[in-house]
């Protein structure tokens, strides 16, 4: 079975640079909005929750019930994805007296975690976000500040849940964190277990292989624009 990381999406504009980076690294991923019916996702390994230029303390906040894939899978939140699943399930977020945005230095405080292999302590994140995590949930605990804010990273603990949760605040996806590559291989392939076997050859030929089953002996029309 095809190994499959999808991020939901909640508006965010590094989104799409998120996949990106992943297939970079040779992993197949698909993005769907943060609303979309999980019974037709298919086969999926891993979620990861994406930023927002929203607040999970507006009332309109976006919203997604991750009881449909808490433990079930592993979850990797960033930003705004952090910040949801803290509040949901039992922490405290709370307004920035001002909006952290820029370069940081992360202090790590789980040399043992996973999700930080092959890090530096100190290593440069990028931030970007107006909400601050003030408690972290019943069964999960801090791995990671900042000099600037008290979490910057926390997971669930050992044995809490079947599969582990990770969120960090910070943005792994952009050039200004630069060892944004090392932490999202981490989250792939050690912690999510998968072999990064896809290339983009890969797929056109499954999608001809899929086309030619689903067609049959059918014709098919291309419109090719002008350019």
């Amino acid at each position: 079975m095809k190994e499959k990381v999808v991020i939901l999406d909640f508006g965010s504009q590094y989104t799409q640079l998120i996949a990106r980076r992943l297939r970079e690294l040779n992993v197949f991923c698909e993005i769907f909005p943060y609303n979309k019916d999980l019974s037709e996702l298919g086969h999926v390994d891993a979620f990861i929750l994406s930023g927002s230029p929203f607040s999970v303390l507006d009332e309109n906040a976006l919203y997604l019930d991750l009881s449909a894939i808490i433990g079930k899978y592993p979850i990797l939140g960033v930003c705004y994805g952090a910040q949801m699943t803290a509040q949901q399930l039992g922490g405290r977020v709370l307004k920035s007296e001002k909006r952290e945005y820029g370069k940081a230095k992360m202090n790590i405080l789980d040399h043992d975690c996973a999700l930080f292999k092959n890090m530096s302590d100190g290593s440069q994140i990028w931030m970007s976000h107006g909400d601050t995590i003030a408690a972290l949930p019943v069964h999960f605990e801090l791995i990671a500040n900042t000099d600037g804010i008290p979490v910057a990273a926390f997971k669930s603990k050992e044995d809490a849940y079947d599969k582990p949760i990770y969120c960090i605040q910070f943005h792994p996806e952009v050039t200004h964190s630069l060892e944004g590559m090392q932490l999202l291989s981490n989250f792939v392939f050690d912690i999510a277990g998968l072999k990064g076997e896809w290339t983009p050859a890969s797929f056109v030929e499954e999608k001809v292989t899929e086309l030619k089953e689903t067609l049959g002996n059918d014709k098919v029309l291309l419109d090719y624009p002008v350019v």
